[in-house]
């Protein structure tokens, strides 16, 4: 199942994209060769070995190679360079796999920090949203909740782990990446608009869907714990809606007591997960 896709992508997030490109783009290359080598070798083993052997002595394969010398020279050191392109290629793998158990060993407490942030967000929109359903409250006055602050050391963890990861994992990571970058910004809009100099009209369909949009975070980071503690494989399943209905509870938000939110999941989680 292939993430939703991203209209908006900073430089930072495009680098770690090329490169994670770059990286499978080699190793596609080594296994075309690979597969070269061996549906060529079957008719040179054959022209060059075998049909020799069945129509001559050992006299007469000899001979053979001797007038194709120099072309068996050739071959002999292109076979050379794939063995060492293969071992070039293993050598690479296994440092890959080394520095990317170093770089995920950071990336639990990198996870935990962006769960903290995520849960003080929750707070801000859920009071905003709250504010915006009273049609009493003009949304002129500031938010009591403050716009929280993003982890400091997060990136670099992602970046070392996106940079050594398999493709998978690094879109995962990227795509978190991005999505949060739209989260952030908006959570600073969102605390400047509730001011007396504000026009901003607030209307709590949008706030509804900035709540969709952090449950859709939190959601994409939770399936990383366990991964990130070795204790199982990847989970790149596309997040069910039970993962949301998860995420609005602990938050706080009563989804039985909201059929809105609850519609407006289902519809939504369906078109952006194709489920």
């Amino acid at each position: 199942m292939r993430r939703p896709s991203v209209l908006r992508c900073s430089h930072f997030n495009r680098v770690l994209c090329v490169q994670s490109d770059v990286g499978e783009s080699s190793l596609s290359w080594v296994v075309k060769i690979n597969w070269l080598c061996f549906f060529v070798g079957i008719p040179y083993l054959v022209s060059m070995v075998i049909y020799p052997l069945t129509q001559g002595d050992w006299g007469h394969v000899h001979a053979v190679w001797y007038t194709w010398q120099s072309f068996n020279t050739g071959i002999l050191a292109f076979i050379a360079s794939v063995f060492a392109l293969n071992a070039v290629m293993y050598t690479e793998e296994k440092r890959r796999q080394r520095n990317f158990i170093a770089a995920k060993a950071f990336l639990p407490q990198a996870l935990s920090e962006l769960c903290s942030y995520f849960e003080k967000s929750s707070k801000l929109v859920n009071e905003a949203w709250d504010r915006a359903k009273d049609k009493s409250d003009h949304c002129k006055t500031p938010l009591k909740e403050n716009c929280p602050e993003l982890p400091v050391g997060y990136q670099q963890v992602f970046k070392d782990c996106i940079s050594e990861a398999s493709p998978e994992v690094a879109e995962h990571l990227a795509y978190i990446l991005v999505r949060l970058q739209i989260h952030h910004s908006r959570m600073e809009l969102l605390a400047k608009s509730f001011s007396a100099d504000s026009h901003t009209i607030q209307d709590p369909l949008n706030l509804m869907a900035q709540v969709f949009a952090l449950a859709e975070l939190q959601g994409l980071v939770n399936q990383l714990f366990k991964f990130s503690r070795g204790t199982a494989p990847f989970d790149n399943k596309p997040l069910g809606v039970d993962n949301f209905y998860s995420c609005y509870d602990n938050w706080g938000v009563e989804i039985d007591e909201n059929d809105d939110l609850k519609g407006f999941t289902e519809i939504n989680h369906s078109k952006r997960w194709n489920t």
